[in-house]
């Protein structure tokens, strides 16, 4: 059969206008088919200045502490002061009996007048037979025996004096006074006791001294710390020390930290002094410190914006108009935002809202708002 220029050009009219319509139809059901942007909000990298107190904790200790034993040997004859009393320095504590020391007193002033009066006897004989040994009146063996005399009258009477001196500090020693102004916080052991000055006080098992007294008027907080915080403070660090049953906070700094740390707490120990004029802390007492290191500067973002676990953290960036996936490390800061540590820049924009878990990479996201970044530059959680 054959077909006619004219029925030619038709057909292919036809088919050219069969094209055009598919080509048309596909491009609708594409369109169609493509998902619509999701709406997103954004939050900023900020950076912000915090202050990040490291935690410690330990116990109230006194200025200084004592067990104050007798000086001398004897039975405990009298004690002046009770537990919880008040002392100043030289104020008497206790007293050991001192009747026989009395006594023997006077037996050792009497040998020394003793030993005086023959020293001068001597010493005048001396003078004597020097003066005759010069006048060829004397013999030198004479001068001899005359000097030897002198000498061992002298130094009689030294031991005299010094015998006379030990008991009369014995004597003294019987009272015992407050070494600082102070607080009796024990007493061990009551009128009647026979102590001795050796260590342990009343024997292997005794007391270790008649009293105890604190100097309390200045106190510290002996903390443990982390030794994976000692780089980041020092002595005159700011601190602030809570104590349980005191319903206060005690500014302070740092004073002393111990060279040792302990192997097995992997800790090291740190000491805050406190004012106590008032005595209102005790020691003994529970304490808890909060050491601040200087300030430091971080990048920020608020808690929600980013996902995964552990050391497979990530958030979602916008490129061209759709959602892209990127890896960042971080630190918890509080219960609202993390510190950025690495994968990105101050001023950069995240993926946040209340569609961020549903978000899959290349998904066509539209920014609609950015999250109000959190304007805060301390910190009081504890690390």
């Amino acid at each position: 059969m054959t077909i006619s220029r004219a029925s030619l050009l038709g057909i292919t009219a036809f088919c050219t206008v069969l094209a055009a319509c598919g080509d048309g139809n596909d491009r609708a059901m594409m369109e169609a088919q493509a998902p619509e942007p999701v709406p997103m909000a954004s939050s900023v990298v900020e950076q912000v200045s915090i202050e990040q107190p490291i935690v410690g904790t330990g116990t109230m200790a006194p200025l200084q502490s004592t067990d104050l034993g007798p000086r001398v040997d004897g039975i405990i004859e009298e004690i002046f002061v009770r537990v919880g009393q008040r002392v100043s320095k030289d104020d008497p504590l206790f007293r050991t009996r001192d009747t026989e020391l009395k006594l023997k007193v006077t037996e050792l002033e009497n040998e020394l007048k003793l030993a005086s009066a023959t020293a001068k006897e001597a010493s005048r004989d001396y003078n004597r037979i020097t003066k005759l040994n010069k006048r060829g009146n004397a013999s030198a063996g004479a001068l001899d025996k005359s000097r030897a005399a002198h000498e061992s009258a002298q130094a009689r009477l030294g031991i005299a004096e010094a015998k006379l001196g030990q008991i009369k500090q014995s004597l003294e020693d019987a009272l015992v006074t407050a070494p600082f102004d102070g607080v009796i916080t024990a007493r061990n052991v009551h009128e009647g006791t026979f102590m001795a000055t050796r260590m342990g006080g009343g024997g292997m098992m005794g007391p270790s001294g008649v009293v105890q007294i604190m100097e309390i008027h200045i106190v510290a907080a002996i903390v443990d710390v982390p030794e994976v915080h000692l780089s980041k403070f020092g002595v005159g660090t700011r601190a602030k020390v809570i104590i349980d049953g005191l319903n206060d906070e005690f500014e302070s700094e740092v004073h002393r930290i111990n060279d040792y740390i302990d192997p097995i707490k992997r800790t090291i120990e740190v000491r805050i002094g406190i004012a106590n004029d008032d005595y209102r802390i005790k020691p003994g007492s529970f304490a808890r410190a909060l050491i601040y290191p200087p300030a430091q500067e971080v990048l920020t973002l608020p808690r929600g914006a980013v996902l995964g676990f552990e050391d497979q953290r990530y958030v979602f960036v916008e490129v061209d108009g759709v959602a892209k996936r990127r890896p960042v490390r971080t630190a918890q800061l509080d219960a609202e935002r993390v510190i950025v540590i690495d994968g990105l820049a101050q001023g950069e924009e995240v993926l946040s809202g209340p569609g961020l878990r549903t978000l899959v990479e290349d998904d066509p996201v539209v920014l609609e708002r950015r999250s109000d970044p959190v304007a805060s530059t301390s910190l009081d959680e504890p690390v």
